[in-house]
């Protein structure tokens, strides 16, 4: 049932795209740990920076966005990531869009870092089916993001005429990806699952460094929810698709 070493096997560069601080832990921190121990390269690029994400707590999107950089900071260790492939767009809380200046910043992403594999959000479900009874909203900047990944791998990176002048600095050019994992796919007959059992301490530290978000038990309990329990292990599915 484990597909790691089938999806990961042959490859060395993961690219991670996520709207929001948080975003990699809860869906993909399992899988993110085990890869970065395995010796692979992630780079996680966080479109926004969760400036907006406060219920009660009265902050400022300033404040508020200082300290969850500074959240995701830890997180990103703690989970293995390098701090030159922790990357911010800043593009707004809420204000992700799926237009040509977010695909051209994703756009150099992948020419820059060169991928074999991207992992991102569900970019075509406005509602996500998880189990019987257990529905909720694709978070639009989720929608957003996982649809500009899809146009920025194809055919933005790869064209050279679709921002010629990135291709001008070191070490980007041209660049294929055409494999992908989209999280929040949960009934799609294209789900895989990852186990993570023994990467679930290390996922659920990560999360709870979102202390701004999550005290422990509930990094805890949204952690096991998405990192579900079959069989006496952890599994991290997603939608593993090929786009040639």
């Amino acid at each position: 049932m484990d597909k790691y070493q089938e999806i990961f096997g042959d490859k060395s560069r993961i690219l991670v795209v996520f709207a929001h601080p948080d975003d990699a832990e809860i869906m993909a921190g399992g899988t993110i740990s085990r890869l970065t121990a395995d010796g692979k390269t992630v780079r996680v690029v966080k479109m926004t920076s969760g400036e907006n994400g406060s219920r009660q707590n009265e902050i400022t999107r300033k404040d508020l966005k200082d300290t969850r950089v500074n959240e995701d900071e830890e997180a990103m260790n703690i989970m293995g990531i390098k701090p030159e492939d922790n990357v911010y767009l800043d593009l707004g809380d809420g204000s992700v869009e799926n237009d040509l200046s977010t695909i051209e910043k994703l756009a150099f992403q992948i020419r820059q870092f060169k991928p074999d594999i991207i992992i991102t959000h569900n970019p075509e479900n406005v509602i996500v089916h998880f189990a019987e009874g257990e529905n909720w909203v694709n978070h639009r900047d989720h929608r957003h993001t996982g649809q500009s990944v899809v146009d920025a791998a194809y055919p933005y990176a790869r064209d050279i005429n679709f921002f010629p002048e990135q291709l001008k600095r070191d070490g980007v050019e041209s660049h294929i990806t055409k494999e992908f994992l989209f999280t929040d796919f949960y009934d799609h007959p294209d789900t895989i699952a990852i186990d993570v059992t023994d990467f679930m301490e290390n996922k659920i530290k990560a999360l709870s460094a979102h202390a701004s978000q999550f005290d422990i038990d509930n990094a805890r309990n949204a952690g096991e929810f998405i990192a579900m329990e079959e069989e006496g292990r952890r599994w991290e599915k997603f939608r593993h698709v090929v786009a040639d």
